[in-house]
C-alpha cells in the first residue's frame, strides 16, 4: 500500500541579483543516489500546493523567504511500488540567502546559471522540467 500521497512537488528555486539569474540545484546523499536534483517533495493531506512548496524549501535548504511563485509549469508522472506518482512543478523566486541543508537527504548545493544547472540535473524529467520554465518565462 502506498503510504504517502502520489503528488510529488517539484520547485525550480531562482535568484534574481546583479543583473543574472541563478538556479539552486542540490546534491542528493550518496545513500539516496548521488544525483543533482531540484527541490521536491510530497504533498501532505490536508495541505495545499503553495503550503507543500514552502514547506519543502524550507525543510530541504532552511529558506523562508519566498518572494514570489510561478503558475505550474511542467507535470509528468512516473512509476513507484506499482502506483503513478504525478510530479507537479513550480518556479520559485527568493532572495539570497544562507542555505542549511538537511543533511539526510543532501550533500551538496550549487548556485549556477540556467544551462550548468541543466547540465548538472540527474533525471531526465528534471531537465524537460527546466526547459519549460524558461520557455513560460520568456
Amino acid at each position: 500500500m502506498y503510504k504517502e500521497l502520489p503528488i510529488k512537488i517539484e520547485l525550480i528555486v531562482f535568484t534574481k541579483h546583479a543583473g543574472k539569474t541563478e538556479y539552486l540545484v542540490l546534491k542528493r546523499t550518496e545513500k539516496e543516489g548521488g544525483f543533482w536534483q531540484p527541490v521536491t517533495g510530497t504533498l501532505e493531506i490536508d495541505e495545499s500546493i503553495k503550503e507543500c512548496l514552502a514547506r519543502e524549501l524550507r525543510e530541504e535548504t532552511g529558506i523562508d523567504s519566498i518572494v514570489k511563485v510561478t503558475d505550474e509549469v511542467y507535470r509528468f508522472s512516473w512509476e513507484k511500488n506499482n502506483y503513478t506518482v504525478v510530479e507537479l512543478v513550480y518556479g520559485v523566486e527568493i532572495t539570497l540567502e544562507k542555505i542549511a541543508l538537511n543533511p539526510n537527504e543532501h550533500s551538496e548545493y550549487k548556485w549556477c546559471d540556467f544551462d550548468e544547472a541543466v547540465k548538472l540535473l540527474g533525471r531526465e524529467n528534471n531537465r524537460k522540467a527546466y526547459l519549460a520554465f524558461k520557455m513560460l518565462s520568456q
